[in-house]
């Protein structure tokens, strides 16, 4: 294992200038809420704002966590996680953060604003998949702009839930959001499952409640796709436009699973892979129900494993029983 460059973030905060050591792979999180790292008060500044994370390799790299306000490195927005050098200057609200790193164990080549910027890791993530069902009914049912105004709440809202419950990245893709966990361990343990299900119940209890809260003609409903198995995860495109992704077929098939679950008894589908983590934990036969399903894209039906949202209530308990490792 290679040594670990030191490395710490330098702010100044009610007139004392404050240093925060970066220890290898730890996370140091930043935002107003009390539970973050780094926290700083200012009314400009997200509960949950950003945070910064080292690689194997001895580089840090600081990502936006969806703050409102956004996090600017060298006085450019971070629309994706941003590999930090000596001296860069973090603004996020009023507060000025300084990153310092004696030395790298790898130099970083760029030579211009487009230069490639790639920082891939091998890692075992979940992938949540969760869609608005007859997305395209509802668009010719519904005004455009009470459409929006459904699909930016379930986001805002039910992303927030996602964060708070340790989703590593988001994405919305039209109708659909797309959630990644990604696990420090080869088996992640019950609470960590736990926590993956919660996000997906806050996002089924904020879609029931839609239709009363925005005065709808009728209900919105979602269904869901969850799929675990390892994947190379980092960040992929230029300085200039870059995306922070998790590249591998655990993520399409998690897509596919979803969508299978609009020709099922159910709306929500468990690959074979996260079944195993939660059959690991607890008795995953009398929440789940096993089915053979034909998957777009894929030659040999695939074994999945189908459940009603409204049961996870059960699941999240049971598996919030199991102990917790030692």
């Amino acid at each position: 294992m290679s040594d670990v460059p030191s490395a710490y973030l330098e702010v100044e905060i009610d007139g004392q200038v404050r240093q925060f050591p970066l220890e290898g792979e730890r996370i140091l999180r930043i935002g107003r809420s009390e539970t973050n790292n780094v926290v700083l008060n200012d009314d400009g500044i997200s509960r949950n704002h950003a945070m910064l994370q080292g690689s194997e390799r001895g580089l840090f790299y600081i990502t936006d966590c969806g703050s409102r306000n956004g996090t600017f490195v060298n006085d450019s927005r971070a629309a994706a996680p941003v590999i930090l050098r000596s001296g860069d200057k973090i603004q996020i609200g009023s507060y000025e953060l300084t990153f310092h790193q004696e030395s790298a164990t790898e130099s970083l080549a760029v030579s211009s604003e487009t230069a490639t910027n790639v920082m891939f890791t091998w890692s075992l993530i979940t992938v949540l998949v969760v869609d608005i069902r007859d997305f395209t009914g509802l668009a010719q049912r519904m005004e455009a702009s009470k459409l929006s105004e459904v699909t930016g709440t379930l986001f805002r809202l039910g992303g927030r839930e996602l964060q708070e419950r340790g989703a590593w990245g988001q994405k919305y893709i039209g109708d659909a959001i797309m959630a990644v966990w990604r696990h420090k361990r080869r088996a992640p343990d019950a609470h960590e499952l736990a926590a993956i299900f919660e996000g997906l119940s806050r996002l089924y209890a904020i879609a029931s409640g839609l239709q009363q809260q925005l005065g709808l003609p009728e209900p919105i409903r979602i269904g869901a796709g969850i799929n675990s198995g390892g994947a190379m995860v980092g960040n992929v495109g230029s300085i200039a436009s870059s995306d922070y992704t998790a590249l591998g077929d655990v993520v399409n098939k998690a897509f596919r699973l979803e969508s299978a679950t609009k020709k099922m008894a159910f709306d929500l589908a468990l690959g074979q892979e996260t079944y195993v983590l939660v059959a690991a934990s607890i008795d995953a036969e009398r929440l789940f129900e096993k089915c053979v399903v034909k998957l777009k894209g894929y030659g040999e039906p695939a074994t999945v494993f189908g459940a009603h949202l409204s049961s996870l209530p059960a699941l999240i308990e049971a598996l919030q029983r199991s102990p917790k490792p030692g």
